[in-house]
């Protein structure tokens, strides 16, 4: 079985000053607080995280449904985690989410793909898989 080649996505961030980092990707751009003194409108990385997980779901929904031709009029989701602190650090886990889908479609046949969404999205199988993070370190001087 041949594999297909990885496709690298790039994401950059950068310190704005001491509550917030510029997040920037090749078609976005936000703010995100990295402290618990959030400001108006940005968000924490763990909130990214799972809205990452969220937006993932709806992705899913609407690309399967789509290929199965089906007509999603509309997908809701509701994600939740608990952050602990633990021996290692801050974690997430007990990861939860409710999807809510309106569709003309009788429930039968949304169901197979409702239940494939936990092996079908690149966010959902990085947090279920467990995957390894390379973390490589620079200093510059000023």
């Amino acid at each position: 079985m041949n594999t297909p080649e990885a496709k690298p996505i790039t994401v950059h961030a950068h310190r704005l000053g001491p509550i917030t980092a510029g997040v920037e990707a090749r078609t976005w751009e936000t703010t995100l607080a990295i402290t618990g003194q959030q400001p108006v409108n940005a968000p924490a990385p763990t909130e990214m995280l799972i809205g990452a997980l969220a937006a993932c779901m709806i992705a899913g929904i609407q690309r399967e449904g789509s290929a199965a031709g089906l007509h999603i009029g509309g997908v809701e989701v509701t994600a939740r985690a608990n952050r602990q602190m633990t021996g290692n650090g801050p974690l997430l886990k007990d990861f939860q989410v409710h999807i809510i889908v309106t569709s003309a479609d009788p429930e039968e046949k949304l169901l197979p793909i409702l239940e494939a969404l936990h092996r079908n999205g690149s966010v959902t199988n990085t947090i279920q898989l467990g995957q390894p993070i390379e973390i490589t370190y620079e200093v510059k001087q000023p």
